[in-house]
């Protein structure tokens, strides 16, 4: 049997978006001048988009939030967006997830992320068994650091992630794995225990800085030599199939055989953007739509890059892009 849809595990929560006038020198206050709720996390960002992008294939929700008004948020989104959200753990005593989100006009964005539900997101809560019958090929997970129990180390030495992407392998689907700017004491150790599980790995600029060591940004410009460095490194890691490191200024991906595929980002004007909120998930959904539909390498980069320039056009950290055949 063909192997068709997604599974989108990880963190589910509701972004609070704030635009504000200016960020204030402490102990000031500075003006809101629009505020947006809405479903929000990798998850949720990449399921959505692929609904936008014409996606017909089974999306299906793993992961944990509270039984609260921000959880009818997310299953009202999820439903509206043909999400299945049936296999969502609702934890009766815990809140639901939420990020605070600040940006200055269409700046970069600063992040206040209550963990809620997903500090309990475990083994038990991502039941395999349940989804066996929609037969999916990919395996989504984001974001590493953030998830819970699953980042925890077991008595082998790896984190409780791992059990679950040994046993989506041996199912037959693709892991992907998404990564997230921030700096976890075990950052490098996380990436890295999970790196021979995976088969296809997700990150950005700031977040191979912090998953190799090697300095991607050198003078506010993007390092190429650099880039190469630390791609290689985490194949070397065991990520099976490709690293895809993808930035504002340059997107490389990398795959087992050390093939390197760039793409160069094409510029737009400032004044365009809208928000940087959910770029980088834009760009993984038009990728795991290619991956999923196996593209050649330059047709998915480039696929992927448009979808990020559409996301930035817009005030919502997904959806609102065009169909995947208008890219």
């Amino acid at each position: 049997m063909t192997r068709k849809g997604i599974i989108a595990a990880g963190i589910w929560c509701v972004d609070i978006s704030y635009k504000i006038k200016n960020w204030p020198s402490e102990g000031k206050t500075s003006i809101v001048e629009r505020k947006i709720d809405g479903a929000g996390g990798g998850p949720s960002n990449v399921l959505t988009n692929l609904e936008y992008l014409g996606f017909k294939f089974p999306k299906i929700a793993l992961g944990c939030i509270g039984n609260d008004d921000e959880s009818d948020i997310i299953k009202t989104h999820n439903k509206k967006n043909n999400i299945i959200s049936k296999y969502l753990t609702v934890l009766k005593k815990i809140k639901t997830s939420y990020t605070l989100i600040m940006s200055e006009g269409g700046g970069e964005r600063t992040f206040f992320h209550f963990p809620g539900a997903n500090d309990s997101l475990s083994i038990k809560n991502i039941k395999l068994s349940n989804i066996k019958k929609y037969n999916p090929k990919i395996f989504y997970v984001g974001y590493l650091t953030f998830l819970g129990k699953l980042d925890h180390f077991d008595k082998n030495g790896e984190t409780n992630l791992c059990t679950i992407l040994r046993k989506t392998k041996k199912l037959g689907m693709l892991n992907c794995v998404d990564l997230a700017s921030y700096d976890h004491n075990n950052y490098k150790k996380i990436i890295k225990s999970a790196a021979k599980y995976c088969d296809y790995l997700f990150l950005n600029e700031v977040e191979a800085e912090l998953a190799t060591g090697f300095k991607i940004l050198v003078k506010k410009k993007f390092n190429k030599k650099n880039a190469l460095l630390a791609t290689n490194f985490l194949l070397k890691n065991g990520v099976n199939k490709a690293v895809i490191l993808h930035s504002p200024q340059s997107t490389l991906w990398m795959d087992q055989n050390m093939n390197s595929f760039w793409h160069q980002s094409e510029l737009i004007n400032q004044k365009e953007i809208v928000s940087k909120v959910g770029a980088g998930d834009a760009f993984c959904a038009a990728c795991l739509f290619g991956i999923h539909q196996e593209w050649p390498v330059a047709k998915i980069l480039k696929k992927a890059h448009l979808a990020a320039i559409s996301i930035l056009k817009t005030e919502f950290s997904s959806g609102d892009i065009p169909n995947i055949k208008s890219l």
